[in-house]
């Protein structure tokens, strides 16, 4: 088999559940094919809950901790941003011969074409006074002459969304095989808020019909961080109606119908250009989004499901077999590349080796040990910084701030999240383990305390 081209598809803000073959309610019929076609990761976890350092750490294969990204640009003013220096796996496709091409949002920092891309443009992203790349600035104001407004879609044909995917399609569509394989991502800012009507889809979803999440109802706060529930009852976060609430789940769901047409579409050129057969697919995305759960809306530092569990569809190519239509053992965002070099036929290497996807795809059964680890440090509206640790049934969470609390909540019982047993009796051992786990990674990859990360030092974005 020759080597197999890759299509990367990525999305912003999208919850793992909102697919139509996961909750029989979202228009996903592409996405649904891809998942019949392929696997689906059901405990696909996110590295952060924010769209850059999860972004970043994506591209690196390192926790964001690692790369220096810990916060989006600007917030409490951090700086930090992948360089021109930043090793990615872009790169190391790039390197083996690849063409490699992006179209859409990065939010990395540094021009794409300095970070392994051959094509790529910087459609969308928040920087700090005079570290944006000139490219995005370019499109930025070509798109606003244009109509759009060069970041959410409005219906306006030149947004981030509708910009990337016209000129990725055009490129496509000129594109001719050879000798190298395609490398090939489109990276939308959908479904991202703020959120909007994609009007083709609005008759689908009415609000009055939106299902809200038991932890609406239920969440009483007690076991939680005192902060968590000064934001949903007062906060940025607070939903200020039910109405509210049933409105912008019906608009996320449009918007992410949106979402799964653009990946059809970029699907169909790649079968139409005989390219689908030997491709490596992937659709995922940053991170997700509260959309009502615990009482709280869109994102920050709050380390439950509706944030971490991210979709995650892989397609192998022609030849490639798996024993499993459904993974369900955890596997994080920065496994991802080092399974897409290996598949490739690359050798992993540096922060890329330690993948164990490819391994999980081969097995009959899943592997009760895998164990994955997260964490977050700060939103726009305060620092809360924690890392946690997630396997299949359990996740504990310890913030290592001024809140020095822990959460520890059995997923097997307790899918929402709503009874924190971290002082239960009965899970002492389960405690004692995920926190020696947590705490090991923390220290094995040099994490630090939180006076660090305020530091000048780290705050200006120092990034090898």
């Amino acid at each position: 088999m020759t080597q197999p081209n890759v299509l990367i598809l990525m999305c912003d803000q999208m919850q793992a559940k909102r697919m139509g073959f996961v909750d029989g309610v979202a228009h996903t019929p592409n996405l649904d094919a891809l998942a019949a076609e392929g696997v689906h990761f059901t405990n696909a976890i996110s590295v952060h809950g924010q769209c850059v350092p999860s972004r970043c750490s994506f591209a690196t294969g390192r926790p964001p901790h690692e790369t220096n990204v810990m916060v989006n640009f600007g917030f409490h003013g951090h700086c930090g941003t992948l360089t021109p220096r930043s090793r990615t796996f872009f790169h190391a496709f790039q390197e083996a011969g690849y063409t490699t091409a992006h179209f859409g949002k990065s939010h990395l920092g540094a021009p794409l074409r300095t970070l392994g891309f051959d094509v790529g443009e910087c459609l969308d992203g928040h920087f700090p006074p005079g570290k944006e790349p000139i490219e995005r600035i370019r499109v930025r104001e070509a798109s606003k002459a244009a109509g759009g407004d060069g970041h959410t879609a409005q219906g306006r044909k030149k947004s981030c969304h509708y910009k990337a995917l016209d000129e990725g399609l055009a490129w496509l569509e000129n594109y001719q095989p050879g000798d190298k394989p395609l490398f090939f991502m489109f990276d939308t800012n959908l479904p991202h808020p703020p959120f909007h009507w994609e009007t083709e889809w609005k008759d689908l979803f009415k609000p009055e019909e939106m299902v809200w999440p038991k932890s609406y109802y239920e969440e009483t706060f007690e076991g939680k961080p005192s902060f968590i529930e000064s934001h949903a009852r007062g906060g940025p976060h607070q939903l200020e109606s039910e109405e509210q609430l049933r409105e912008e789940m019906a608009q996320y769901y449009t918007l992410i119908a949106a979402v799964d047409k653009a990946c059809g579409r970029i699907i169909d050129v790649f079968k139409q250009k005989g390219l689908w057969e030997n491709t490596i697919a992937l659709f995922f995305t940053d991170h997700g989004d509260m959309m009502g759960g615990h009482r709280l809306r869109r994102k920050g530092t709050m380390p439950y499901e509706e944030l971490y569990n991210i979709p995650c569809i892989m397609k192998l190519p022609k030849g490639r077999a798996h024993k499993r239509a459904v993974i369900e053992e955890p596997v994080s965002s920065t496994d991802l590349p080092g399974a897409l070099l290996e598949l490739a036929g690359i050798e992993p290497s540096g922060p890329f080796a330690d993948s164990d996807i490819v391994r999980a795809l081969q097995r009959e059964a899943p592997s009760g040990e895998a164990c994955v680890f997260f964490e977050h440090y700060a939103a726009w509206w305060g620092i809360h910084p924690f890392y946690g640790a997630r396997t299949a049934t359990l996740k504990y969470v310890r913030y290592y701030g001024d809140d020095d609390f822990e959460e520890l909540y059995d997923l097997s019982r307790d899918p929402d999240e709503l009874h924190n047993v971290v002082d239960d009796p009965d899970y002492c051992e389960q405690r004692k383990e995920l926190a020696s786990k947590a705490d090991a990674w923390w220290r094995r990859t040099g994490g630090r305390s939180a006076d660090y990360y305020e530091s000048d030092e780290f705050k200006e974005g120092v990034n090898p």
